[in-house]
């Protein structure tokens, strides 16, 4: 499944502030944009979150933007959508 996800960095803590079904969500990262710092950081979070292998997840768009589209198996939408509420 594939997911817009819009990055807040330099946060207090990593948490995800909206979930917007069937495909968007933000979320506060405490990481700094800075040498991928971010984007690992959202991955490793997500991850953990969902219960799934960092692996699983993967950025295909956005990289080096605040809007990101993360692709992410393993998971079934509605356990996804479940699993992320704020």
């Amino acid at each position: 499944m594939l997911v817009e996800v819009k990055v807040k960095t330099n946060g207090k803590e990593d948490r995800v502030i909206k979930s917007c079904v069937p495909k968007s969500l933000e979320v506060e990262i405490r990481a700094k944009p800075e040498n991928n710092e971010a984007n690992e950081r959202l991955l490793s979070f997500l991850a953990k979150r969902l219960n799934l292998p960092k692996e699983n997840l993967k950025i295909v768009k956005g990289h080096r933007e605040r809007k990101k589209l993360i692709k992410i198996e393993g998971i079934t939408e509605e356990a996804f959508w479940e699993k992320i509420k704020p």
